[in-house]
């Protein structure tokens, strides 16, 4: 029986991640495809394709995320055009980011909202 336990916890430990991630849940008001490309310290990741209408919910893996302050930079790029804003929002310390991250892209405006 206490090998059975101990294969369990063994497993259960293997099983978790260590990934430092927040979720993206991005909504494109527009009615053409967008890409946003997300920005913090070293770490740059893009969601592309995110066509008129639709919202796309993703990862942003932040784990060698370098350990000082900085701001969140969002680059949002018209796909058609290749027209792009940049915009920053936010504030963070000691390189640790936040759980959630909520965008909503409608021609030149951007609404952000950042949670834990």
């Amino acid at each position: 029986m206490r090998v059975l336990l101990f294969l369990f916890i063994i497993s259960s430990l293997l099983s978790c991640s260590t990934n430092k991630v927040t979720e993206f849940k991005i909504t494109n008001k527009n009615n053409y495809p967008i890409s946003v490309q997300v920005t913090t310290n070293n770490i740059h990741q893009t969601f592309a394709g995110i066509q008129a209408g639709q919202t796309q919910v993703s990862n942003y893996d932040w784990t060698a995320l370098e350990k000082k302050d900085g701001q969140w930079v969002f680059r949002i790029q018209n796909d058609i055009t290749k027209g792009a804003d940049e915009f920053t929002h936010g504030y963070y310390t000691n390189g640790e980011l936040f759980n959630y991250v909520t965008l909503e892209c409608q021609g030149d405006q951007l609404k952000v909202q950042i949670t834990e």
